[in-house]
């Protein structure tokens, strides 16, 4: 396996693959609703746990939420379509400040729980290649220019 993260360059939206059906296939949709369930557990508790809510019946609903576009993502039901419509990464994270760092973290609570799941190489190297990918569409703070500005301020 490899889970190398590479860096993003700000403003890039760069191609990605969805998984291979095989992912979702050897996760089934309970594996993938337990995958994230234990995923959102370890990023409540990590340095962007500020993104979520605290509280256990608001998490819950983010839970539910979210894993409804991996399964889609996954080639499973269109159950986020239906309920939200076309995902607009850049659109549902507006309201966070993304940065490379925070992606890092997140990606590390991934790799963590994707670590620990008993399915094959292929399936979960898929399935991060996606993630890993996917996820640099999310950034929308350029670290570069907070420093700079941050500079320009106290000189």
């Amino acid at each position: 396996m490899d889970f190398t993260i590479t860096k993003t360059n700000f403003g890039e939206k760069p191609e990605f693959e969805y998984p291979k059906p095989l992912f979702l296939e050897e996760m089934g949709e309970e594996g993938l609703k337990k995958l994230f369930s234990d995923f959102y557990d370890l990023v409540v508790e990590s340095d962007i746990g500020n993104f979520f809510p605290q509280n256990e019946e608001e998490l819950e609903k983010v839970k539910a939420h979210n894993v409804k576009f991996f399964i889609e993502a996954c080639g499973g039901e269109k159950h986020y379509s239906k309920a939200v419509g076309h995902f607009d990464m850049l659109k549902t994270h507006k309201q966070f400040s993304i940065t490379e760092k925070a992606r890092r973290e997140w990606l590390g609570c991934m790799e963590e729980v994707l670590r620990k799941v008993n399915i094959s190489p292929e399936a979960k190297q898929s399935f991060w290649n996606f993630l890993e990918t996917f996820s640099k569409h999310t950034v929308n703070v350029d670290e570069r220019q907070e420093l700079e500005d941050l500079v320009v301020k106290k000189g």
